[in-house]
């Protein structure tokens, strides 16, 4: 029965689609903080340091998910919107990053 609510196959597709998304983006950090590791070393430390920055949004996305998967139906919407804005973030900093630090990269 639905009463205008989320179903609960709405709810386990979003929180996959969401977990997925974080195991997506966490494996591009590594793979940032990796290159850091292989550049100049004038360059490695701000990547160390964004790389720090960057897992430590995806701990607070991954938070905000775990609370999700706890919700009552209604909490759901406001936890959503709070899970979608961490999750947001963290992929909009590390564009960001990445696209900072590609600039910095000799041609």
């Amino acid at each position: 029965m639905n009463d205008g609510g989320t179903n609960m196959d709405d709810k386990k597709s979003y929180l996959k689609k969401m977990a997925n998304k974080l195991v997506e983006l966490d494996g591009k950090i590594n793979s940032l903080k990796q290159k850091g590791n292989e550049t100049a070393s004038s360059v490695k430390a701000e990547y160390q340091k964004t790389a720090e920055d960057l897992k430590a949004r995806k701990k607070t996305a991954e938070g905000k998910l775990a609370e999700l998967r706890n919700a009552s139906e209604e909490s759901w919407g406001e936890l959503k919107k709070g899970t979608d804005r961490a999750i947001g973030e963290l992929s909009e900093s590390f564009n960001k990053a990445l696209s900072k630090f590609k600039k910095k990269q000799p041609r």
